[in-house]
């Protein structure tokens, strides 16, 4: 089991996060775009190279992010009509979530097998949501920045269903 946290910063112009190990040691940063449409944030390493983004689409009837690694892994994230609760599709079918994704504690899994669990940490400066990565997939690097891509495009929906009705 591997343990990744987002950190988010309170005061920063765009969305900025540091995605850090046990020991506090960097492992990614996201830096969201300021003024762009659409609104991308991109993944990068230790050493500043760009490994994902995550781009909500605008010409979309309700709202649509792709996120997308350098190793061609791709996970689109599209909101269904639902009047009641928000429901969420993730495709390929292979990737599902489930669990309370506004309240950020819920598990990712791959072909029904968890890879990844995500809970919010409420006593912190700033929000900060702990991942939990199975072995399996914290030995696959592509995998890892797949995860954290999923939780940092989860945290926007999050983000901007507080702020319209739309979501």
């Amino acid at each position: 089991m591997k343990n990744l946290y987002v950190k988010q910063k309170i005061f920063s112009a765009g969305e900025k996060f540091t995605i850090t190990d046990d020991e506090q040691n960097v492992h990614y940063y996201v830096q969201g775009s300021l003024f762009s449409a659409p609104k991308t944030f991109e993944l990068k390493d230790r050493l500043q190279q760009t490994v994902a983004t995550i781009t909500k689409k605008i010409l979309a009837f309700l709202p649509k992010f792709i996120v997308e690694t350098n190793d061609q892994l791709t996970v689109e994230i599209k909101k269904d009509f639902s009047i009641l609760k928000p429901h969420y599709t993730f495709s390929p079918q292979s990737i599902t979530v489930e669990g309370d994704i506004f309240a950020m504690n819920f598990t990712i899994l791959e072909h029904n097998v968890e890879i990844a669990s995500i809970h919010k940490q409420w006593l912190s400066w700033g929000d900060t949501y702990e991942i939990s990565m199975s072995q399996q997939a914290a030995q696959d690097q592509a995998h890892e920045q797949l995860i954290v891509a999923l939780v940092v495009a989860i945290d926007y929906i999050k983000a901007q269903a507080q702020n319209s009705s739309l979501y």
